[in-house]
């Protein structure tokens, strides 16, 4: 490849900012461009890569590191780094007077006026779909579809027109039917639908995705707004759920969803869009996210979503290159109805489940004897939360344990952790996908109950369980192994 010339590198040091990224555009090594730059005696950069208006606006609008950095897709402590450089060390003089505002007793002050530009995060999403140039008005991003000449336990994710798929993108070779400009196909024997697309990081946060009801409710882990192509086209209510402190060590996301339907608050998010916030969900892994957003359409909602944040962007890497679509919620956004909810006030609970796998009553576990199904799509938090109880333990007599892994990558991922060892030497069982699927979920159920007749399950299901004399709860994975009986 020739070199540059010099006004080309100016040109690309404006456009990229980085030897780095500058290499990734032209498709060299970063030494090449370094000595390229050292030979027409070009400064390292060109121009600083965020000016101090970027900074300073930002800084004004939120007043907080945090989602300052967060709308630049950089770190709290890089956005601090920035705006020590540039001076803007007061606090915004619009939160000054927040704190100085007197409320006295009975005055009656009227509210402070929402900006016209401050949206939740799916406004954010459908705002862009509907306006974005270059498209159809209101296209998906990606739109899971059955095809008719294929059998109905395969899917394809179809580009929206126009829409530019990044090639670098990895694609697992077991999901890559053909080149990447046509339709990917995705199979129901290679596991969890959602869970394939967000462990090869198809779909980016902030997109919409429409699909078959049920299907990609996970993809709210990762920022997506996945809809049932029936509800596309309806107008949208959003709720804010704020959970407030970290967690207690015996609760986990399942008891997030169980403790709000337990108190009703799930009859306001019904045929709503849930935004989950706060300090603990911006900590939670990606595979907690995915299992929130999942359990909170089981339990009513008409989509679930978390916001981007630090976890998100890890996730993801140098695939987002700062040209993911912006999805996380403005500080002062308007919504329908608004939930706090106290991490360390959870307690475990546990839901009984009717024939069609529905939430029907909520109230405190006690696991006697029984039947345990880690899954039917478990994620790698609760293998691993399974294999660390169960560590030089043993079950106890009169209880089964299955672990049934959402996709083959996690079934790997267990046996390279060696959690898949650890579960099979206390006395439970790891099934394979292939397996699972075949068995189906009446399956798994009548193979978990036993005798005993009734099984605590981790995860909602995405289609009828059918008519069973199983009794079925759902119940955390924390929840299930603490009521667990184990013996040295």
């Amino acid at each position: 490849m020739r070199a540059p010339r010099k006004s080309e590198m100016l040109r690309l040091q404006t456009q990229y900012k980085t030897d780095a990224r500058i290499a990734e555009a032209l498709g060299v090594e970063e030494y090449l461009v370094s000595y390229w730059r050292r030979k027409k005696k070009l400064p390292r950069h060109s121009a600083p890569k965020f000016s101090r208006e970027q900074i300073s606006e930002l800084w004004e609008r939120y007043g907080d590191d945090f989602r300052c950095g967060r709308e630049l897709n950089i770190s709290k402590a890089a956005y601090y780094g920035w705006r020590r450089k540039y001076g803007l060390l007061d606090r915004p003089s619009v939160l000054k007077l927040e704190q100085l505002e007197l409320r006295l007793p009975g005055t009656d002050l009227p509210a402070a006026p929402v900006p016209a530009a401050a949206r939740t995060a799916t406004q954010k999403i459908l705002d862009r779909v509907r306006n974005e140039p270059g498209r159809d008005s209101g296209a998906p991003d990606w739109r899971l579809r059955s095809n008719p000449e294929w059998p109905e336990e395969f899917l394809a994710l179809t580009p929206a027109p126009d829409f530019e798929t990044p090639r670098s993108r990895p694609i697992p070779e077991a999901l890559a039917l053909g080149s990447i400009e046509h339709p990917l196909w995705i199979c129901e024997e290679m596991g969890q639908f959602a869970w394939q697309l967000i462990e090869s990081r198809v779909v980016l946060p902030g997109q919409l995705v429409t699909g078959p009801p049920g299907v990609g409710n996970s993809l709210g882990g990762v920022g997506c707004l996945y809809q049932s192509d029936a509800d596309y086209d309806r107008p949208h209510r959003t709720v804010r759920v704020e959970v407030t402190r970290r967690l207690g060590p015996g609760s986990d996301v399942d008891d997030i969803i169980l403790s709000l339907y337990s108190h009703g608050i799930h009859n306001d998010w019904q045929d709503a869009v849930v935004e989950f916030v706060g300090g603990p969900v911006e900590r939670f892994s990606i595979d907690r996210k995915a299992r929130l957003c999942a359990l909170a359409v089981h339990a009513g909602a008409r989509a679930a979503l978390c916001a981007f944040d630090e976890v998100t962007r890890r996730h993801y890497g140098r695939l987002l290159r700062n040209r993911y679509p912006h999805c996380h919620p403005d500080r002062t956004a308007s919504y329908d109805g608004e939930h706090f909810i106290e991490g360390r006030a959870l307690h475990s609970l546990a839901a009984a489940l009717d024939e069609h796998g529905r939430i029907r009553s909520v109230s405190a576990p006690e696991i006697k004897t029984g039947g345990v199904l880690i899954g039917p799509h478990a994620l790698p938090f609760e293998i691993e939360e399974v294999a660390t109880a169960l560590k030089g333990r043993r079950l106890a007599k009169g209880i089964t344990l299955f672990v049934c892994p959402a996709t083959p990558t996690v079934y790997r991922h267990a046996q390279r952790k060696g959690w898949h060892d650890t579960v099979i030497d206390a006395g439970g069982s790891v099934l394979d996908v292939g397996l699972i699927n075949r068995l189906g979920i009446q399956g798994l159920l009548n193979l978990a109950a036993g005798p005993g007749r009734t099984v605590y399950v981790t995860g909602p299901f995405n289609a009828a369980v059918g008519t069973s004399v199983v009794r079925t709860y759902l119940a955390g994975v924390r929840t299930i192994l603490s009521q667990l009986e184990l013996v040295f």
